[in-house]
């Protein structure tokens, strides 16, 4: 999955109703692609949504017990995250966000 495959299904995962990729409003840079998401029946306001921000993965991680531990030694997933939501997972990343996205995607699925 991508970057942006990954916001995107982890905003649905953790309740968001609307989650669309469209170009970055704020670059000029037509290349750049955001994942942007809203409650459509409580609010009209879009806001940016990605994994990576720790603003946006350390609160998910406490709130669904999604961990990350740091891996030695293995081929290119540096990060492990076993448990989310009270169910085994076990998960391997490159980053310690892509691990808790990726943890509770699969928790949720």
């Amino acid at each position: 999955m991508t970057d942006l495959e990954i916001s995107k299904a982890l905003a649905l995962a953790i309740g968001w109703e609307r989650a669309e990729t469209c170009t970055s409003l704020f670059s000029d840079s037509p290349d750049i692609t955001e994942v942007w998401v809203r409650q459509r029946h409580y609010d009209s306001i879009w806001r940016i949504f990605d994994h990576r921000d720790w603003a946006v993965a350390g609160p998910i991680a406490a709130k669904y017990n999604a961990f990350p531990l740091r891996v030695f030694g293995s081929a290119g997933a540096d990060w492990s995250c076993k448990w989310a939501c009270g169910q085994y997972v076990a998960v391997y990343a490159d980053t310690p966000q892509k691990a808790i996205a990726l943890a509770v995607i699969g928790a949720w699925k």
